[in-house]
């Protein structure tokens, strides 16, 4: 998983920044204006949740979860949450959000103008996870990400948010595991 997510800060390296003699700035990893970003990304994350709970209520119709419990991937117990923390909320967010908003979405912009860009990118974002009953929530969330990034001219709200998501899911997955 680790070497997944920091392989996909490669090619916004080799292709875009090192090609083109860039700074990380030119992906988005630039200052915002602080209360805007927190205002902006405190409203994309109550969207991305009642998207989130309206999926999860559909599904629960059919019997189905959003989302496979993702821990036992990183190990068992206190040292395997430690592990998800690190690489599925700081690492993963900064790589994602790096390739996807400040690489891709960038570029997909200039050819296909922004309403295409927005959903192209959310699209792919949401199949790269390879998780079929989590594709419509996903695809919120990177459509989300992107708007963050055009409303703050900055790529650090999206990457604060997406890491914000992605740590709450584990830290409440391994908290309903120690539940009775």
């Amino acid at each position: 998983t680790l070497t997944g997510e920091l392989g996909l800060l490669l090619p916004v390296w080799w292709f875009g920044l090192r090609r083109h003699r860039l700074g990380w700035s030119s992906v988005g990893l630039r200052p915002f204006q602080v209360l805007r970003g927190l205002g902006l990304g405190c409203a994309a994350w109550a969207l991305a949740m009642a998207g989130t709970v309206i999926w999860s209520l559909v599904l629960g119709l059919f019997n189905m979860r959003v989302q496979p419990n993702m821990l036992p991937i990183f190990g068992g117990g206190v040292s395997g949450l430690v592990a998800a923390l690190i690489t599925g909320g700081l690492i993963g967010p900064f790589a994602e959000e790096a390739f996807f908003r400040g690489y891709l979405f960038v570029g997909m912009r200039q050819h296909l103008g922004t309403k295409r860009a927005l959903l192209l990118n959310g699209l792919i974002f949401a199949l790269i996870h390879v998780l079929p009953t989590s594709y419509p929530p996903i695809f919120l969330l990177g459509v989300l990400f992107a708007g963050l990034l055009l409303l703050t001219g900055s790529l650090w709200p999206a990457i604060f948010v997406h890491s914000f998501i992605n740590s709450l899911s584990f830290l409440l997955l391994f908290a309903s595991e120690r539940l009775p």
